[in-house]
């Protein structure tokens, strides 16, 4: 009779256990449309998709997914050696803080972007990384460039 006693005992926590289980399992797998806010009268569809709350990272993420879609195509040469610290569309690169990495030099005037450019590669403005990236490119070269970035 003990034995019978401690057996339904068991069965019985076990049972409880499985329940608390199963209602967990539900909560956390299911759609729910608990929390899903919606309009005074308006009705909850079974097949509305309940979109999840986006973090800050993930909203930043889609942004610039959304921005690199949106952009134009620039040319090779761009891509090649401005587009790396410069950014794809010439926006500039900078820290957390906001403090300047990389100039933006979109939207510049192209007579200004030839004439520092030319400083660059004359060593009048100290920067080896910009000198050794200009070394080699033609002036024409540069032209085309500079009316690109201009139109940024």
């Amino acid at each position: 009779m003990r034995q019978i006693k401690k057996a339904v005992k068991i069965f019985g926590l076990f049972l409880c256990g499985f329940i608390v289980f199963l209602m967990f399992y539900l909560f956390f797998t299911q759609k729910n449309y608990y929390f899903h806010k919606t309009a005074p009268n308006e009705q909850i569809s079974e097949t509305a998709p309940v979109l999840p709350i986006k973090s800050e990272e993930e909203k930043k993420l889609g942004e610039l997914q959304n921005n690199a879609a949106n952009s134009k195509p620039t040319s090779k040469l761009y891509a090649s050696t401005c587009s790396a610290c410069h950014g794809k569309n010439g926006e500039g690169r900078f820290d957390d803080k906001g403090a300047v990495i990389f100039p933006a030099i979109a939207k510049k005037p192209p007579e200004f972007i030839i004439k520092r450019a030319h400083d660059y590669k004359e060593g009048k403005v100290s920067n080896p990384l910009m000198a050794t990236l200009l070394k080699n490119i033609k002036d024409e070269d540069l032209k085309n460039l500079a009316d690109e970035i201009s139109k940024f």
